[in-house]
């Protein structure tokens, strides 16, 4: 079943059986999301929503601004953790017999880069859209994003960030909501998947292993998450510049809540020849839910006019209020 899904989004058969090897979970996530259809959804205050209608660009800020810093630190020492335990010494065992070295010269790059992961992340943050969610969004994230400040939830397709695709030099990932324990759990599973198929990778060679090894530690990383957070059902599309460039996003710096910070944009722009569509405002907006506020019929008046004026010719059909009733 996951074949003929992943197909569908232009993946090779070995694709699909490298993404099954290294990339489990997420696999599973995304096939989730594909047979589900479910929509994303940013949560954000007015002012970021009219700036993203108003230039058709998404912002993406570092992680040390937000309140998404710590969770590094728990991806990292999940990491840590599962890289010290027995399923790790079986797993270098193995790759060290096919390929001299390996494991050390892996963890050596590996930390050589993480002080950059953790300083150098930039993200964009979306939630899944359950089918309860439709007329009121989630009162938790609206208490967290854009609380006090007319919160909105902006819904989009889900294609463009699903299709696999090297057009922004960016990735989408879900994120994994795990304990140290659990972690270590997903980490076996992919140890186990690598030594089942070690004839098929030592074929494909030492440099295909290792760039598939040092992308599932590097997303483990920035997409590892605390359990206690488990209902944000969070999936996150991130740009790392000092590990790799992008020719498409745009960088600027912008003051935010009086201080100034390097944050960079996404052009809401197709780019059909790399397999990126979908992505204009008009394709990609499917609906604004104007959240708890005092202020929610003006803003529906608002964000109507200022979608039509930019491409969304049904804007009118499309903007809502929440009924999650506003406490005061």
């Amino acid at each position: 079943m996951h074949s003929s899904i992943l197909e569908n989004i232009s993946l090779s058969a070995d694709d699909i059986r490298n993404f099954q090897i290294f990339y489990p979970y997420a696999l599973g996530k995304t096939v989730e999301a594909l047979v589900s259809g479910h929509s994303f959804v940013h949560y954000c205050s007015s002012t970021a929503a009219a700036s993203m209608i108003q230039h058709q660009q998404v912002w993406m800020r570092n992680v040390t601004w937000m309140n998404d810093s710590s969770e590094i630190a728990h991806g990292k020492a999940c990491l840590a953790g599962a890289l010290n335990s027995d399923v790790a010494a079986e797993l270098a065992t193995v790759l060290d017999h096919c390929f001299t070295g390996f494991t050390d010269h892996l963890l050596d790059v590996l930390n050589s880069w993480i002080p950059h992961f953790e300083q150098e992340t930039y993200i964009t943050c979306l939630t899944e859209q359950l089918p309860d969610e439709e007329q009121m969004g989630r009162l938790s994230m609206w208490r967290a994003y854009g609380a006090g400040a007319n919160p909105v939830a902006f819904v989009v397709n889900s294609g463009p960030f699903l299709r696999p695709t090297e057009a922004l030099d960016a990735y989408t990932s879900p994120v994994a909501y795990l304990s140290p324990a659990q972690f270590i759990e997903q980490y076996a599973q992919v140890a186990k998947n690598i030594i089942d198929s070690i004839e098929y990778l030592q074929e494909r060679g030492r440099d295909h292993v290792f760039a598939h090894l040092f992308a599932a530690y590097r997303h483990a990383i920035i997409c590892t998450k605390h359990p206690s957070f488990h209902e944000e059902r969070e999936w996150r599309i991130i740009y790392q510049p000092t590990f790799q460039q992008s020719k498409r996003l745009l960088p600027d710096r912008v003051t935010i809540a009086g201080s100034p910070q390097r944050i960079y944009k996404i052009p809401m722009n197709d780019v059909p020849e790399e397999g990126f569509y979908g992505a204009t405002l008009p394709d990609l907006f499917q609906r604004l839910l104007i959240g708890p506020s005092s202020t929610s019929s003006q803003s529906k008046r608002e964000f109507v006019q200022l979608l039509y004026e930019n491409g969304v010719q049904d804007a009118a059909l499309k903007v809502e209020v929440s009924d999650v009733p506003l406490r005061v």
